[in-house]
C-alpha cells in the first residue's frame, strides 16, 4: 500500500516549484485541470454520501452473527479502520492540493495581467 502522505508531499513540492517559477503550465490548461479536479471532487463527495448510507445496513437478522456482520459492513463504510468515507477524503485532500497547483497558473496570471493592464492604463 502506498503512503497517503506521499501524494500530498509531491503536490506541495509542485506548488512550491510553481511559486518559484520552476514549473510552468499555460493558464488555459491549468483552468481545465482545475475544473476537472472540481468535477472529480464532487464525484468523490457523492461517493462519500453513498458510503454514509451504507453505514445503516439491514437485513442481516437478529442472530448474533447477523449483528456482527452488520457491524463489520457498517464500519467498512464509516468509522472503522480504512473506512470508505475516510479513504475517499484522503483522495479529496490530494485533489485539493492538485487544484492549488493548477490555480497558481491562472489566478496568479490573471492578477499579473490585470496589474500590467492597469500600469499601462488599460482595462482592469
Amino acid at each position: 500500500m502506498t503512503n497517503p502522505i506521499e501524494p500530498m508531499t509531491t503536490w506541495n513540492a509542485l506548488a512550491f516549484a510553481a511559486e518559484n517559477g520552476q514549473l510552468f503550465l499555460s493558464a488555459d490548461v491549468a483552468a481545465q485541470c482545475d475544473q476537472t479536479c472540481a468535477s472529480y471532487i464532487a464525484n468523490l463527495r457523492s461517493r462519500q454520501d453513498d458510503a454514509r448510507v451504507l453505514a445503516d445496513v439491514n437485513g442481516w437478522g437478529e442472530f448474533e452473527s447477523g449483528k456482527a456482520l452488520r457491524k463489520i459492513f457498517a464500519e467498512k463504510a464509516v468509522g472503522g479502520e480504512n473506512n470508505m468515507v475516510d479513504v475517499l477524503q484522503s483522495h479529496i485532500d490530494v485533489v485539493e492540493q492538485m487544484r492549488t497547483v493548477f490555480r497558481k497558473f491562472f489566478v496568479d496570471t490573471t492578477a499579473t495581467d490585470d496589474g500590467n493592464a492597469s500600469a499601462f492604463g488599460g482595462p482592469k
